[in-house]
């Protein structure tokens, strides 16, 4: 009751209770983790003409920082730099920061949050761009929950990014010119609370998007209706069912648009106690660098299990299935196509992980996983191979 009614005043008063230590009237949980530590036979996917190899790394810490005053308003901050180091590609070396800082205002029937978030990395942004751009994003958000009833809320929500890429080609794109942009969006959902580890959702979206160079023609809109589940982290069943449909709508009448299912789906069971099985799908719109497109659709799905062995061994395996397709067609000179082609990218991957609990708050994980991709654009058929380590210490 000193978070109030609400269940995001529940799942604060959680994480709070749960935070590694107290340092005065802070509360506070870190980590220190070295993820992706080994061989990369490809480090950009196919975007050089020769496949580029290297070791390699990322390692730093993480440090969740919750302030509570009275129970009534809590500061909580999220911050992690990391270290990307390659051996031999020295232009990828360098430091990466997440930032998140968030003050909730809890009462008895409501929540309010404001937050804001600024991230500065060099990544593999997504399944389109193989090469690791450094980009920018500034964020700014707002939300209040209603708690209406034991079982029944409300939520609105504004939430704000401006995404700004480093000045570089991409095979003769430029990310910066045809990337950067504002994202806004306004998003409206009602909760009904099935049971005390699962909620129903339903979620109405409106989203529109400014691009800094007008040139590119990619401005544009969109409206989503969703609907899902949620489960709770602490039950057998974890994670998220969500499944809508979107209009995205190109501004410029020279530009295609989108009409169809989008979703955002992960959910994880514990079968047997040895046994947990896990599912996901993924479908939506996202901008695109190539040709004339607004956007490309992602449609990702994919499955995998967790067999446990004693206490702490664990065996991972997961395999995804992904195409990206195109609405408008390349054309080529003459010399490579004779007619429109619009491009479509098939994609499949691999991966397997044995991992050890050698303390309770240190895990080791001994990992490879294989990418392959096929493309009806025979230049961008590739395929990648990782072998390497994952280590995670939380005090």
């Amino acid at each position: 009751m000193g978070y109030g009614k609400t269940w995001l005043g529940r799942d604060l008063e959680w994480q709070i209770k749960n935070a590694g230590f107290d340092l005065g009237p802070f509360h506070i949980k870190t980590a220190f983790t070295l993820t992706n530590a080994g061989y990369d036979s490809n480090v950009y996917y196919g975007a050089t003409d020769e496949p580029v190899k290297d070791i390699t790394f990322t390692a730093g810490p993480a440090f969740n920082i919750y302030l509570p005053i009275k129970k009534k308003i809590i500061f909580s901050i999220y911050e992690s730099p990391q270290y990307v180091y390659f051996k031999e590609t020295t232009r990828e070396r360098t430091w990466n920061n997440y930032f998140n800082g968030q003050v909730h205002f809890v009462f008895n029937k409501f929540l309010l949050t404001f937050g804001m978030g600024i991230s500065e990395a060099r990544e593999r942004w997504n399944t389109e761009i193989d090469i690791r751009p450094r980009r920018r994003e500034d964020a700014v958000q707002a939300s209040l929950l209603w708690q209406v009833q034991k079982k029944t809320s409300f939520s609105f929500a504004y939430s704000q990014a401006k995404y700004d890429y480093e000045n570089i080609a991409y095979e003769g794109f430029n990310l910066q010119r045809l990337l950067n942009r504002e994202e806004n969006y306004f998003n409206f959902a009602g909760f009904y609370q099935l049971s005390y580890r699962t909620r129903f959702f339903l979620e109405l979206e409106y989203g529109y998007f400014n691009f800094d160079d007008p040139e590119t023609l990619k401005n544009s809109e969109s409206y989503g209706a969703y609907g899902g589940f949620e489960f709770s982290p602490l039950g057998k069943i974890k994670g998220r069912i969500k499944i809508g449909y979107k209009f995205f709508n190109s501004l410029s009448p020279l530009r295609e648009d989108y009409r169809g299912i989008v979703g955002d789906s992960s959910l994880s069971i514990r079968l047997l106690k040895p046994l947990s099985v896990r599912a996901s799908y993924k479908r939506d719109v996202h901008f695109s660098v190539w040709y004339d497109n607004t956007f490309f659709l992602e449609n990702r799905y994919g499955a995998g299990g967790s067999l446990y062995f004693f206490k702490n061994i664990r065996l991972d395996y997961d395999y995804f299935v992904g195409r990206n397709s195109y609405p408008e067609a390349y054309f080529g000179d003459g010399s490579t196509f004779s007619s429109f082609q619009k491009r479509q990218d098939d994609y499949r991957t691999h991966m397997v992980g044995l991992y050890f609990r050698l303390k309770k708050n240190i895990g080791l994980g001994v990992i490879a996983s294989r990418w392959v991709r096929d493309s009806n654009l025979d230049w961008e058929d590739d395929n990648r191979d990782f072998v390497g380590i994952n280590l995670t210490y939380d005090f």
